[in-house]
């Protein structure tokens, strides 16, 4: 019972310490993604022209040994700056002011407190507006200062602080030179001044990359893709420059490293992005290859295909807002010899670009890999453009890392290959799900993506020439068994050479025996359609559980029959696993072809251990013997077979072909 005395005390939505934590926790892909974060507010809300990130390391002393690490990192900017209320509510969570502005790539007043947190301890931002950098307003956000507070006591960013301040915390000196040497001053009232930004993360306990130079490499492909539209825009062209400080000595300003474009449809010149070149294979007089770098045309071509709108139901019901679809495919010399995956750069270069490119305002929101499964898919690229108005359609998450709706769409899609219609019929959403908004897009775009991939295939086969088709083994095994069934024939063979049946008559005395034994009309179809182009051996899967035989010999007339228990618990742990299609095994991974041939020659080596323990319990048996006998001619049938020239001919075992042009995803 509730007393004057003992008022109810209402719990708080958020609960301090605890709340930064979580947070934290909720992070980000890399620090490149988190990076990305603070550049979107310099490019939207400071209205940057240029921004400069510096990579800080230091020499750390570890347990055995001295090593560089990162130690800070800066992002600074040439935007607006900040008033002194715009910069204390900066480093506070949704206290920007900006949520729901969709007016350009940001939105959620979350973006710089959480992503800084989720890689820092200390947070440290100084913003001057038409002043000297020497004068930057200051704040900041310590995690350590937030987890000493006082239980339940608020948690507030502390207001800034100007140079007069004995709480200021100036800026280093390579900042204001570093600074000053990109911006370009205002000059209008007669003396220089600037406008910017600077954010400091330091004790930096999350960070994916811990060396400068993985970080540099690693940012650059990333925020070159993210930010590719902004590098390259004929009306407002911006830039982002990196650079690697030792210690506390900056070499000078031409150590910064300018971002390039990251072209994932690679439809730019390559000596303008990160490709920087690809590799074309030559043939001289001499009969020798080569392979010649090109770096003034794309090495794809966008797709007939392309471009391509959709217009999508705006969940504000204010009418329709059009997303606008690109595509590209690889040309076929882009993609030399049987690997180029693996064996080219542009092949490599490719491997972290394959998938879905969702663009949101200009700026990349993700790279969408549903439809990228298969080292292949390296080879096409589509890029999905739509306005912030569409966010709760696609889903945008605060992080803009995801579009989960667009995903779940293209997963549906994928594994169900049902049109909009069938999957509401089938309840795999409801109507006013902005999946249904999504799905037909999502449909063509699974049809438009595999369409590619076949055509890349069938223009690449095209110009390296077809590959002579496997053999099937029973069209080998029924020349084989000519020469043996002259020597030593079977019962039905006997039978068949007696009766001389014509074609007819034999092929449907064997569909009639077939049929008595159970076997399945469509089984039977293709056996008897084998059978009348010459083909007297078949292997047929016979689930039988009562059954522990893992094969058993049968014939009908001249047809030999090799019936495999598929309800066998060896079938399903050792055959099934290796019964992949020839689609199947041309996509995979070298890794996972070593790994298959593995695992084919384990099922052979399980397959003789299993009767080798036979006859080994059997040793003392009168059987034992009769065992013997049967496995040498088993021996002596095996040798006849694999020495035979019908065999030799169609060498299964021949000259290796590496078909997969590609390595699984990093």
């Amino acid at each position: 019972m509730v007393t004057p005395a003992n008022p109810p005390k209402e719990a708080p939505l958020l609960s301090g310490s605890q709340t930064v934590k979580s947070i934290r926790d909720t992070g980000y892909k890399g620090t490149d993604y988190a990076l990305a974060e603070l550049i979107d507010n310099s490019f939207q809300w400071g209205d940057a022209n240029t921004v400069l990130l510096v990579i800080v390391q230091r020499k750390v002393q570890g347990r055995t040994r001295a090593s560089n690490r990162v130690d800070e990192i800066w992002v600074i900017d040439d935007g607006v700056g900040m008033t002194d209320e715009a910069l204390n509510l900066a480093l506070s969570f949704g206290g920007s002011g900006k949520y729901d502005d969709r007016s350009g790539i940001g939105r959620f007043g979350m973006g710089l407190p959480q992503a800084s947190v989720s890689q820092c301890k200390r947070t440290d931002i100084w913003t001057w507006q038409s002043s000297q950098p020497e004068n930057a307003m200051h704040t900041y956000l310590d995690l350590g200062e937030v987890e000493s507070s006082a239980k339940g006591a608020p948690l507030t960013v502390p207001w800034p602080t100007d140079p007069s301040s004995p709480d200021y915390a100036p800026m280093p000196d390579w900042v204001y030179d570093v600074f000053k040497s990109h911006a370009v001053p205002d000059t209008t009232t007669g003396q220089p001044v600037y406008s910017g930004t600077a954010i400091r993360w330091t004790v930096l306990d999350k960070l994916r990359w811990v060396r400068a130079d993985a970080m540099f490499a690693h940012t650059e492909n990333l925020l070159g893709r993210v930010y590719r539209n902004f590098l390259t825009s004929d009306t407002r062209r911006r830039s982002i420059k990196v650079a690697i400080m030792e210690g506390e000595t900056l070499l000078g300003p031409e150590t910064f490293h300018e971002v390039r474009p990251n072209d994932p449809l690679y439809l730019q010149s390559p000596d303008e992005t990160t490709l920087e070149y690809w590799e074309r294979s030559e043939i001289a007089e001499d009969g020798t290859e080569s392979k010649v770098r090109i770096t003034d045309e794309p090495p794809f071509n966008e797709h007939y295909t392309s471009p391509r709108d959709f217009p999508i139901q705006r969940l504000d019901g204010k009418g329709t807002s059009t997303v606008h679809v690109r595509l590209s495919l690889a040309k076929t010399q882009s993609r030399p010899g049987r690997n180029p995956g693996k064996d080219t750069h542009q092949g490599r270069h490719a491997r972290d670009n394959s998938g879905i490119s969702v663009i949101r305002a200009d700026r990349e929101l993700v790279l969408e890999k549903t439809l990228a499964s298969e080292a292949t898919d390296r080879w096409w690229g589509v890029e999905v453009t739509f306005d912030p108005c569409l966010d709760e359609v696609f889903g945008v998450t605060n992080n803009k890392q995801d579009a989960p709706t667009f995903t779940q769409a293209l997963r549906l899609v994928r594994e169900h290959r049902l049109t909009k219609i069938e999957a509401l019929d089938q309840g795999l959403f409801d109507e006013d799900h902005p999946i249904a908004e999504l799905y037909d897009m999502a449909f063509q775009l699974v049809e438009l993506a595999a369409q590619m991939k076949a055509e890349g295939k069938d223009e690449k086969s095209a110009t390296t020439g077809p590959r002579r088709a496997q053999p099937e083994v029973t069209d080998v095994a029924s020349s084989v068994k000519k020469a043996r069934s002259s020597v030593s024939p079977t019962p039905g063979e006997t039978t068949f050479a007696k009766t001389k049946p014509d074609p007819g008559q034999a092929a449907a005395a064997i569909d009639r025996i077939l049929e008595e034994q159970d076997v399945p009309a469509e089984v039977r179809g293709a056996v008897i359609a084998d059978y009348q182009r010459g083909v007297t051996v078949q292997v047929i899967k016979r689930p039988v559980k009562q059954l522990n035989a893992f094969f058993w010999p049968d014939e009908a007339l001249n047809l030999e029959i090799l019936c495999l228990n598929n309800a066998h618990p060896a079938y399903k742990k050792l055959i099934e696993p290796l019964q992949l299609s020839s689609e199947q095994i041309q996509e995979m991974s070298e890794a996972d072809a070593k790994n298959l041939l593995v695992q084919s020659a384990d099922a052979m080596t399980w397959l003789l251990l299993a009767w080798s323990r036979l006859e080994n319990e059997h040793r003392t048996s009168p059987q034992y013997r009769q065992l013997q006998e049967f496995r040498e001619g088993w021996g002596r049938r095996l040798a006849e077979y694999v020495e035979d020239e019908a065999f030799k001919a169609a060498s299964p075992f021949g000259e290796e072909d590496e078909s997969q042009d590609g390595e699984d995803h990093a």
